[in-house]
């Protein structure tokens, strides 16, 4: 009966301990907002260089974009400029097909990308996710899902 008790008072403040960690790490953990198209339609800028302004139209118009961290040179050297439609992949944040009104992964596809090598890699467009990073919603180009919104980011201004 003694080694019960005392296994218990040993693992009762470890198991506490363990749920407060968990706890705190998932509040922590950054959620992907739902936006819809008025909340969409602003300036993103990015600390890293680059903007893009987004209508009500679908429309958008990015300046300064610099894609070459994340196609190793392929997508160019420095920044590039473009605008072309944008579109709301699914309501939910999963990929898809359609039209929608809200989303939290957001298609930018090019005009005109034909012969320009600064946009080659990218196949004539980009895809941003949503990212609640705790003060702010953000948009980023990431590639990693283990890792959200690390990569390239951009916050309404």
């Amino acid at each position: 009966m003694r080694m019960s008790v005392r296994v218990i008072q040993v693992m009762a403040p470890l198991c506490a301990a363990a749920a407060i960690v968990l706890l705190a790490t998932r509040a922590q953990y950054p959620t992907q907002p739902v936006l819809s198209s008025t909340a969409l339609a602003a300036t993103w800028v990015s600390p890293a260089g680059g903007s893009i302004t987004f209508a009500n139209s679908n429309r958008f118009t990015a300046v300064g974009l610099r894609l070459d961290k994340f196609w190793g040179g392929c997508a160019g050297s420095g920044k590039i400029s473009v605008s072309g439609t944008s579109q709301f992949l699914s309501p939910q944040g999963d990929s898809g097909t359609g039209s929608y009104s809200n989303g939290s992964l957001i298609g930018l596809y090019f005009d005109d990308t034909a012969g320009d090598p600064s946009t080659g890699c990218t196949g004539g467009g980009i895809t941003l996710t949503s990212w609640n990073t705790g003060s702010a919603t953000a948009l980023c180009l990431q590639f990693d899902p283990d890792t959200p919104c690390d990569g390239y980011i951009f916050e309404r201004h």
